[in-house]
């Protein structure tokens, strides 16, 4: 099985957990704080659970159980996304079998070899504008957390990769209300990057300034601007 790495927006998609025990209520939150209007099917739902759907409209917790297919089927039809998380075989079969009948995309909690959507690890660096996800696909997930938290902090710490980050995204807006063309851009963004590349003490240092306006030297050819305008504009912009 060939899984691709993705970054969906899930704000208006709708996710169906079978499980209210401790896996299904962290997957419940997880998809929850990401903006899915979220179902949990159980018998049993914790109290974290509770108390979240009782200030949560978009938190529905259905009490049933979900060894009735019949019953089940009607929640999976709802769904986009259908998470399975109980200790039950029977019950993980009927979800499994029903979410594959309908073609919903499938979070098997309870087997990494046929579940489709992996949850990795997440995390993010500068100012949350660099996000990581990491996974060993249902190996080890206590060796996976700590690459996740080596990462950042290998990243945290990488002073010319930071200043790389923080010039390049203003070189892109900038960029972008200066060239309409998308082809255009592109081939601008590898000269950029090839200038910084030959000043690589200046990133190393964090000379975000002295960075700002090599690019800027770049942009302005592109653009007929003067090189002065071109740094003003690319140093006054705030990440979002």
């Amino acid at each position: 099985m060939v899984r691709v790495p993705l970054w969906i927006e899930m704000n208006g998609l709708r996710v169906l957990v079978v499980g209210g025990g401790g896996v299904g209520s962290r997957r419940a939150a997880w998809f929850l704080k990401a903006g899915a209007e979220v179902r949990v099917l159980s018998l049993e739902f914790r109290d974290e659970l509770v108390a979240e759907a009782a200030r949560n409209p978009k938190l529905s917790l259905i009490k049933l159980d979900a060894s009735d297919e019949k019953q089940v089927e009607e929640h999976v039809k709802w769904a986009d996304i259908v998470v399975i998380a109980t200790d039950n075989p029977v019950v993980n079969e009927i979800a499994w079998r029903l979410a594959r009948r309908h073609r919903k995309l499938v979070n098997d909690a309870t087997n990494a070899d046929r579940t489709m959507i992996v949850v990795p690890y997440i995390g993010e660096v500068y100012n949350g504008g660099l996000k990581i996800a990491v996974t060993s696909e249902g190996l080890t997930g206590v060796a996976a957390r700590h690459a996740r938290d080596k990462i950042i902090e290998c990243l945290e710490s990488d002073t010319e990769l930071r200043t790389l980050f923080e010039v390049m995204w203003r070189v892109k807006k900038v960029l972008k209300s200066l060239v309409a063309e998308a082809k255009k851009r592109i081939p601008v963004y590898f000269e950029v990057e090839d200038e910084l590349m030959r000043h690589r003490d200046v990133l190393k240092r964090g000379d975000l300034e002295a960075a700002a306006s090599i690019a800027a030297e770049v942009l302005a050819k592109v653009a007929g601007r003067s090189v002065g305008e071109i740094r003003e504009a690319l140093l006054s912009l705030r990440q979002r």
